[in-house]
């Protein structure tokens, strides 16, 4: 898009208007900066130069240091003189956007679109180094040479931030939907702030667990914009710091597999029973316990129970299944677990094994065909110990194939016409390579529970034992 442009010395527009392209480079600082861009509602580049200008100097009294270090607004020779850092800004970038003051023609590090180069450091761009401070880009320079463009959405950078305790966070931009997202519930909730005069610096979250953030993020997403049948995609969320001594910067990613798993499980016949199982597995000291009946967490304070407070905890304290499904080890056990106290929804479990674990509809067929046959043998035999037990005991591979052959056994001594699962079926579906032993003993069993609840019969009576604890044969140990 072609922005004109006002002279800074002449106060006249200039007479070759100055393109500013906002089309996505990769680099998460200046995307965001350039979806700031977008989002502020200013014909031209310039006065949303100054828009900014004045926001950074008068709302929030120059405190961006941990954006830009030794910026011409912060730095420490314009400290406390508001017109001194407005001043040294607006010379700066409205200097870029004339192209004043290149260093070098070139290609931008970041777009690499040929054109005058300005040097990036520290104040301009975050993690960049400057002087001896070796920055995080591949060639370990004292800087960088970017385009004037480039830089001046950098300048746009903290209206897009959240302020997460001491780390800086914000979303890598790459589609539609998350920048609509991010727009509505960040940038614009900014500008809002700006404008009713009660912003006094960047936005504050309480999103101080990344992986709960992401998941916090992917859930809005799917509430907001219904993508159940749109194509799964991955989000990542940088998290970072430019100041002083503590620059850092951590990505955190959550996979497509896992966005289309949480497409399923977010929808309403399924949303409520999902989120009040992740709710049981957040981490607390030993004071706070789970209160099963309010289905809330509760802390007992001077004799009298206090229930915390979810939106409080949930952003900064680690939850397990949401820490194991980015670190890719299997939550199938924990599943199991809940399904034996109860009956909830089966198609959790489904969705997991086939979106997560990659286990194929053959597989997951076969796996609820050979439950619905260890129900038949139990009501059979009047024993629903005798077949259930031996399969939550399976501690290793042979145990659950032992378990199992004791009921193929079982069935044909019983002088059943079909058998109970033939050798193609055992070999290529139900102990296929590749998936791990303990997740069929899993889904086989939330298989059983599901009967066991349609029964109305308490699986707390069929067996009275914990499920066990898999041991990882040293063939499977590659696959979690």
């Amino acid at each position: 898009m072609e922005q004109a442009t006002l002279n800074f010395v002449t106060g006249k527009a200039d007479k070759i208007p100055v393109p500013i392209k906002t089309e996505f480079t990769g680099d998460p600082f200046v995307d965001m900066g350039a979806l700031v861009m977008d989002t502020l509602p200013f014909d031209t580049v310039e006065e949303k130069i100054r828009f900014a200008t004045d926001v950074y100097v008068d709302r929030w009294g120059g405190k961006i240091h941990s954006v830009f270090l030794h910026s011409k607004i912060t730095t420490i020779h314009a400290t406390g003189k508001p017109e001194r850092q407005r001043k040294d800004s607006l010379a700066y970038y409205l200097g870029i956007l004339r192209n004043e003051n290149a260093v070098a023609e070139g290609y931008c590090r970041i777009c690499a679109h040929k054109g005058p180069l300005f040097p990036g450091g520290r104040g301009n761009y975050p993690l960049v180094g400057s002087g001896d401070f070796i920055n995080f880009h591949h060639f370990h320079e004292a800087g960088l040479l970017l385009c004037g463009e480039c830089l001046i959405k950098l300048f746009f950078l903290p209206l897009g931030i959240v302020e997460c305790g001491d780390k800086l966070m914000i979303l890598q931009p790459d589609d539609a939907y998350s920048k609509a997202l991010w727009q509505a519930d960040y940038i614009q909730e900014n500008l809002d702030k700006i404008s009713r005069g009660s912003s006094k610096g960047m936005l504050k979250a309480n999103l101080l667990n990344p992986q709960n953030a992401l998941f916090n993020l992917a859930g809005r997403l799917i509430e907001k914009f219904d993508l159940l049948e749109k194509t799964a995609k991955a989000i990542r969320l940088v998290y970072f710091s430019n100041f002083g001594a503590k620059a850092n910067m951590e990505f955190h990613d959550l996979p497509n597999y896992i966005f289309s798993f949480l497409k399923r499980v977010c929808q309403p016949d399924l949303k409520t029973s999902w989120t009040g199982f992740v709710k049981t597995y957040y981490r607390f000291r030993k004071s706070v316990h789970f209160d099963e009946e309010k289905g809330e967490w509760v802390e007992k304070k001077k004799k009298e129970m206090i229930q915390l407070n979810h939106e409080e905890y949930s952003g900064t304290n680690r939850n397990t299944i949401y820490e194991r499904l980015l670190s890719g080890k299997t939550i199938s056990g924990y599943l199991c677990r809940r399904h034996k106290k109860a009956t909830f929804p089966i198609m959790i479990a489904i969705t997991y094994m086939k979106e997560v674990r990659n286990m194929r509809q053959e597989q997951i067929d076969l796996i609820r065909s050979i439950a619905d046959k260890i129900i038949g043998l139990s009501q059979k035999e009047e024993n629903f110990k005798k077949f259930i037990t031996p399969i939550e005991g399976a501690a290793k591979a042979y145990e659950l194939r032992a378990a199992i052959l004791k009921c193929v056994k079982a069935h044909h001594q019983n002088g059943e016409p079909e058998p109970f699962i033939r050798l193609r079926e055992y070999v290529e579906y139900l102990f296929p390579d590749g998936q791990y032993w303990s997740e069929v003993r899993d889904l086989l069993l939330i298989c059983l529970y599901e009967k066991l609840h349609e029964l109305r019969i308490d699986s707390a009576e069929v067996s009275t034992e914990d499920i066990a604890e898999p041991e990882k044969d040293a063939v499977d140990m590659f696959n979690g």
